[in-house]
């Protein structure tokens, strides 16, 4: 049935969505959390934070129990991590239980997110893989801009605990969903050990490193970039309103520009020269060079580059591989994500301008043309080091 893989990308796409409709549970109704629990704003970036922070622990030894469990039997254990945070909050009286609950959901996302990547790769091949990625990470996206309004209107409607069960309601259904659904096509036989054959190493450690890079540049353009505006003359609402648009300019840009990858079959030249004109637009922004064109190419530049990164593992990994494989990937994003914003915060503080984090996201953004030749590079030695199945092949 070829369609089949399509309807496995919905439920995985759904599954995503679901994670980044529970991260949102939060921020969409900050003030009855602040109110209910009796916190300060800095406590509710602690319950944002804490969502994301198990992935640097998490995603490397999920990704070494998809060797020995069922990558569906680990998705399935994820949701209902999700399902039992949402159950928890929903009845949270205090900030360290709150904590406790929102850790909790994080590590259950982390595992969802890894399991429904690496099912991706194992679904869809070479022909298609971009595609399917990009159309992928839209889903985090969209689970949170969709939560946004529902969730506010629940809090008016029903008060904080009836919110945070919908985020429990929402990974129950999905958890239904993904019940549902078959194993990979090519079965995964788990190999002795917890290690990468050495071909595939440092290839999967740049991939992840480069999505780090550039989701890291996305986090400290959308944080600062209404700063500098601001700083430049503009109006807050303006600001706010230009820095939303490229988000929105993004997130078309995304399966637009995962379609366009696709068809040139270029995934590496497509990082390159994505990143380059996001680098020069950042830098044509910072100088106050026609900001409001330069934000908005910006968000198109950015969007093709998800799906392409995304598919890179894929390139280097066997099928026995995989798991643990991605499992190393987001550890690597996790761990930029996690040191980033604060390195960048510090940098900020030094340079005394809001100029200062966006200079840095274009620098990064730059460096993803090195990390993508060496890639390039480890991988085609990769694909002569490693016999087995036909990889995924890295055009020029």
């Amino acid at each position: 049935m070829p369609g089949r893989r399509w309807i496995i990308l919905a439920v995985l796409f759904a599954a995503r969505a679901a994670t980044g409709f529970q991260f949102q549970s939060t921020g969409s109704v900050t003030n009855l959390l602040m109110a209910d629990l009796g916190i300060g704003y800095a406590e509710v970036g602690m319950l944002l934070g804490a969502y994301l922070l198990p992935g640097v622990i998490v995603a490397f030894p999920a990704g070494l129990l998809g060797r020995r469990i069922r990558e569906k039997t680990l998705g399935l254990a994820g949701l209902l991590l999700m399902a039992a945070s949402g159950l928890a909050l929903s009845y949270s009286g205090d900030l360290a239980f709150a904590l406790t609950a929102r850790l909790i959901g994080g590590i259950g996302a982390t595992i969802v997110i890894l399991v429904a990547t690496k099912m991706v790769a194992d679904w869809f091949d070479a022909r298609e893989i971009v595609l399917a990625m990009s159309l992928l990470q839209m889903s985090w996206p969209f689970g949170a801009m969709v939560a946004l309004p529902i969730q506010t209107w629940i809090g008016q409607s029903f008060g904080l605990s009836a919110v945070m069960a919908s985020g429990a309601i929402c990974a129950v259904a999905v958890f239904c969903a993904f019940a549902l659904i078959p194993q990979a096509a090519q079965p995964v036989q788990a190999t002795a050990g917890g290690k990468l054959p050495g071909a595939a190493l440092v290839p999967v450690v740049i991939a992840g490193t480069i999505w780090g890079v550039m989701n890291l540049a996305c986090v400290l353009f959308f944080s600062y970039a209404p700063l500098l505006m601001v700083a430049q003359g503009s109006s807050p609402t303006v600001s706010a309103s230009l820095t939303s648009l490229a988000i929105w300019f993004t997130i078309l840009a995304i399966p637009a520009g995962g379609y366009l990858v696709h068809r040139s079959g270029r995934p590496i030249m497509a990082i390159i020269a994505c990143g380059l004109i996001a680098a020069s637009a950042l830098s044509l922004f910072v100088v106050d060079f026609h900001p409001t064109i330069a934000c908005l190419i910006f968000g198109v530049a950015i969007g093709p580059l998800s799906g392409a990164i995304l598919s890179l593992p894929a390139m280097v990994l066997e099928p026995a591989d995989r798991s643990v494989g991605f499992g190393l990937f987001y550890t690597c994003f996790y761990v930029l994500m996690a040191v980033g914003p604060t390195a960048a915060g510090r940098l900020q503080d030094a340079w005394g301008t809001p100029s200062a984090a966006l200079v840095a996201s274009a620098v990064l953004l730059v460096t993803m043309v090195p990390l993508s030749l060496s890639f390039r590079s480890l991988s085609k030695r990769s694909l002569f080091a490693q016999p087995g199945e036909t990889k995924l092949r890295a055009a020029a």
